[in-house]
């Protein structure tokens, strides 16, 4: 694993752009070249570790999403290959009870930018010490946010489309903080969140933090139900709330989301919400169909035709194919739709062949 990723580094390090753009590049190799020095310094001892079967142990972890892609209806229509992004990751297992995690996030620091794709930077997506023992879990450090990992699960085709809260910046899918989680039945489990904030690739240090309140629900073996608030207090008092279904029977996967988020970036009555609806059917051991409906709204002002956030409200559509050969890589030919609500903003139309392949 460690040579090809080693192989694989000009792939990260050739990124276009002017000389101001080399000391993120540097940076950004930096990251990289201490990780793989941890990740090959640690392979002798995840391998021992395992042959004897106890603590520590650990392992390395890298992640790829790639595709190809071709727009229609666009009047400057993109065709191109890309990188979407990679992770590089290591998970050490101290005893029975402590373990810790860091994974970079190699992509771009701002998706909404049409320069965006040209510029690569590393950022630590986890960097965090978790705890379990029975019914408590207990999580420090840059933390996977669990609203985002729930739907995601259920979705399971990251590496086509982001989940809804993460496309549309209901927040952040990491942040810095700390996290308890408690089973109190074999149908009831609550959490609590305290965090920064403002995501993992803006660790800020101020005096305005982030408290998160969830509770799922596992009525059955094959049926989740989830509810999570959130609220942040600055020049307004931002909050959000999530709600979630998820049905897993047999071969038929199928996830129900609405959000809601007031006060975006702290301007009173920046109000958005919205829904996705989205369900995949195993065909066979290794092909699979699936679908997705996301539609995005925003507040709107008074006598104004569309809400405030207009030129980024409207609808998605996904539909395609899955084939995973093996459990380390997965082939996606899907097709994208995005309707914008006003008129005068054109609609995307894309086929895309999506790629993921995991080394662990």
């Amino acid at each position: 694993m460690y040579e090809f990723i080693v192989k694989s580094l000009p792939l990260f390090y050739k990124i276009p752009g002017n000389k101001s753009n080399w000391n993120y590049i540097t940076m950004t190799k930096t990251y990289i070249s201490f990780f793989l020095v941890f990740l090959f310094l640690s392979e002798s001892l995840s391998f021992t570790q395992e042959k004897e079967n106890l603590y520590p142990s650990g392992h390395g972890m890298a992640k790829v999403y790639t595709n190809f892609h071709k727009e229609f209806t666009y009047q400057d229509y993109e065709s191109a290959f890309e990188v979407t992004r990679a992770y590089l990751g290591y998970v050490f297992f101290m005893d029975k009870h402590f373990s810790a995690e860091v994974k970079l996030d190699i992509g771009s620091p701002d998706d909404e930018s049409p320069y965006s794709k040209l510029k690569r930077y590393a950022f630590f997506k986890n960097a965090a010490l978790e705890y379990r023992n029975d019914k408590l879990i207990w999580n420090f450090g840059i933390i996977s946010l669990k609203q985002f990992k729930i739907q995601e699960k259920y979705w399971n085709h990251r590496y086509i489309y982001k989940s809804f809260q993460d496309e549309h910046r209901f927040g952040a899918s990491a942040d810095i903080g700390t996290s308890i989680e408690y089973r109190f039945t074999p149908w009831l489990t609550a959490d609590v969140t305290l965090m920064n904030g403002e995501g993992y690739n803006q660790l800020q240090i101020d005096n305005t933090f982030k408290s998160g309140f969830g509770a799922s629900f596992y009525p059955s073996d094959f049926l989740i139900a989830r509810i999570y608030y959130d609220i942040m207090v600055n020049e307004a008092v931002q909050q959000s709330i999530a709600s979630f279904i998820g049905i897993k029977k047999n071969d038929l996967t199928i996830g129900l989301e609405y959000n809601y988020k007031t006060n975006i970036s702290f301007i009173q009555d920046h109000n958005i919400w919205g829904y996705s609806v989205y369900g995949s059917y195993n065909i066979s051991d290794k092909w699979e169909i699936f679908g997705r409906f996301d539609r995005l709204l925003s507040k709107k002002y008074e006598y104004e035709e569309f809400g405030w956030n207009f030129d980024k409200d409207g609808s998605a559509l996904i539909a395609g194919v899955q084939y995973q050969p093996i459990r380390y890589v997965k082939f996606a030919l899907n097709y994208h739709d995005w309707y914008p609500f006003p008129q005068n903003i054109e609609n995307h139309s894309l086929i895309y062949l999506n790629l993921e392949f995991i080394l662990e």
